[in-house]
């Protein structure tokens, strides 16, 4: 009966230990934003912004994983040269608490430029994009 008991309330998120509680965050959700590995424009590295705050370099075939909290977050990228600071593309993402969500970056080629295509993505075709991808260097490891 114990051990059913510990079995629930582990899965409902809560555990007592020594008369101390641990319990998961409600509100603790993440952005995941990644580029799959395109020989096109591979060697570019576009700045990718968060509520114009700047996370990362993103390279590519890699993935950054953002802690946010619940609200509508912009995510925009841009790269550096010519057009440097200049909105590249953007997304919006109404975050709700405990939530994952997912950008996936694509370089789109004209005979003129490259630029980048973000796309929020279900969970599932996110994983099925990342299943080979590592975290990219700019990020603490979890």
């Amino acid at each position: 009966m114990k051990l059913l008991l510990t079995i629930a309330l582990f899965a409902a998120g809560q555990i007592s230990f020594a008369g101390t509680v641990i319990t998961k965050p409600a509100d603790s959700s993440f952005i995941y934003v990644y580029r799959s590995g395109q020989f096109s424009g591979s060697l570019s590295n576009w700045s990718i912004f968060v509520d114009e705050q700047k996370i990362c370099k993103l390279s590519n075939n890699k993935y950054i994983k953002v802690p946010v909290k619940p609200g509508k977050h912009n995510i925009s990228a841009k790269i550096s040269g010519i057009g440097m600071f200049k909105k590249e593309t953007e997304v919006d993402i109404d975050v709700v608490a405990g939530g994952s969500y997912y950008v996936a970056c694509n370089i789109k080629k004209s005979i003129t430029r490259a630029r980048l295509e973000m796309i929020e993505v279900t969970k599932s075709t996110a994983n099925k994009q990342m299943e080979k991808m590592t975290q990219d260097n700019c990020q603490e490891s979890d």
